[in-house]
């Protein structure tokens, strides 16, 4: 099935990107385009069409420097001194160490692959800040908008949950929402001793905007949780949408809520996100500089990366 997705994908890259180039008037590079990836085409014509435009020039000429397509199309000013990572043998996971501590990943990954990832985390996605890149546009939290220490941060969609232990020590509880299980194993293993404690609650389903056997509210997860601040962290593959207009009722309410949700994923969330926490009195702001989400094929492919939404003071 993913090699059918994948070989229309390609086609139509190709197909739109001959009638792009017949329209231009260059009938000799045709035969030549139709037989290159994808990439290679989507980057041509991110070039071809933005060129001069003025409103992504930076990035585009990032782009054209390098020749190649970057999801985070700018410059790298630091890099991580050394990562620290391994194979937990009693566990029987690997992990690479992050504040002191173990952060566990799932059998089927190696420790090198571990180490790759958790780099490109820090300093390419610059998902826990720290000016890695010249502009963080995954990055959820600025100087003005934090987690604090009296909230219950809610991590929708954590996977391996790097933001959550990033700031366990910052704040007063943590819920974590992962409806995969490879993950379960290794969340069990990096927060083995704050599950035992309650501080940290594993949610073992998706969260939606009803409660189904394999998807719960967030209004449902609080019911019993007495708290006076959240930091809602969203990164659920494009169902952040709905799960923010589900919340509308949580919004009306005289508590410190903050959201910091992703924006990438469709078209439109940007906008649409917006408008939800607009029309429910938040103020917002976006990430720094956009993202080339050259995966989803629509167009313009670049998109603000992460919402921040809080209530008006």
């Amino acid at each position: 099935m993913k090699k059918i997705k994948d070989t229309l994908i390609k086609l139509y890259y190709r197909t739109g990107r001959l009638i792009y180039v017949l329209k231009k008037s260059h009938p000799q590079r045709w035969i030549s385009l139709f037989f290159k990836g994808y990439k290679q085409i989507l980057l041509e014509t991110v070039i071809l069409r933005y060129d001069g435009s003025g409103k992504f020039q930076e990035e585009i000429d990032f782009l054209k420097e390098q020749n190649k397509l970057h999801v985070f199309p700018y410059k790298k000013v630091k890099q991580i001194e050394n990562v620290v990572y391994g194979y937990d043998s009693t566990k029987k996971l690997p992990y690479v160490m992050h504040k002191n501590r173990k952060l566990y990943f799932t059998r089927s990954w190696s420790e090198k692959a571990v180490a790759g990832r958790y780099q490109d985390f820090i300093e390419y996605e610059n998902i826990l800040g720290g000016g890695y890149m010249e502009k963080a546009p995954h990055q959820y939290q600025s100087e003005s908008f934090h987690v604090k220490s009296s909230d219950i941060l809610l991590d929708v969609g954590c996977a391996e949950a790097l933001f959550a232990l990033d700031v366990i020590d910052k704040v007063r509880k943590v819920i974590l929402f992962e409806s995969d299980p490879v993950w379960f194993e290794p969340l069990n293993a990096t927060f083995e001793k704050e599950i035992k404690e309650g501080k940290v609650i594993l949610i073992k389903k998706n969260a939606g905007s009803k409660n189904t056997a394999k998807s719960v509210t967030i209004a449902s997860v609080l019911q019993n949780e007495e708290y006076d601040s959240l930091f809602i962290k969203m990164d659920i593959e494009g169902a952040e949408t709905e799960v923010v207009k589900s919340c509308k009722d949580l919004m009306k309410t005289n508590k410190d809520i903050r959201f910091s949700c992703c924006t990438y994923h469709r078209q439109n969330d940007a906008a649409i996100l917006k408008s939800i926490f607009e029309s429910n009195e938040y103020q917002t702001t976006f990430s720094d500089g956009y993202m080339l989400f050259y995966y989803n094929i629509k167009y313009p492919y670049f998109r603000k990366g992460i919402i921040r939404a809080s209530k008006k003071l």
